[in-house]
């Protein structure tokens, strides 16, 4: 399976923030969508970071003070592994798990179109493995 399968069983909502907005808007914005990170994107919307939960907790930990004050650039990862969505979802969750990483951005012609979770692709597989399992099970009931 492909990323860009994965891509169209998901929502096209895509959630940023620009380097210059504060730790607050950033925590917010991982709050109400209920989601882990955030790609990072400047004025002209091209990927220059990704903002993670850990970011923002290791970030406040090592600089302390007022979330109003920490901007996102102060706490963000600078070199983001990517994807594009002909990648394979397998190879994409290893590259993932390598790295240690959760998040990965999806691009597309060199721009930004989705960020795909590691939830995102162990859902595909499973998904794709039940269906696997099912065309299995009738293949053995025509051959019993």
């Amino acid at each position: 399976m492909q990323i860009a399968e994965l891509l169209s069983h998901k929502s096209k909502d895509l959630v940023t923030v620009g380097p210059g907005d504060s730790i607050r808007t950033a925590a917010e914005a991982l709050s109400t969508n209920n989601i882990g990170a955030l790609p990072v994107c400047d004025a002209g919307g091209n990927l220059v970071g990704i903002l993670s939960e850990r970011d923002i907790v290791h970030g406040y930990a090592v600089r302390g003070g007022d979330i109003d004050d920490i901007q996102v650039a102060d706490s963000m990862s600078r070199e983001v592994v990517t994807c594009v969505p002909e990648d394979d979802v397998n190879k994409t969750m290893l590259v993932m798990s390598k790295n240690h990483f959760r998040h990965i951005p999806v691009l597309e012609n060199g721009r930004l179109s989705a960020i795909v979770s590691s939830r995102d692709i162990m859902e595909a597989v499973l998904e794709e493995a039940k269906t696997q399992r099912n065309v299995m099970a009738e293949a053995y009931k025509m051959v019993r």
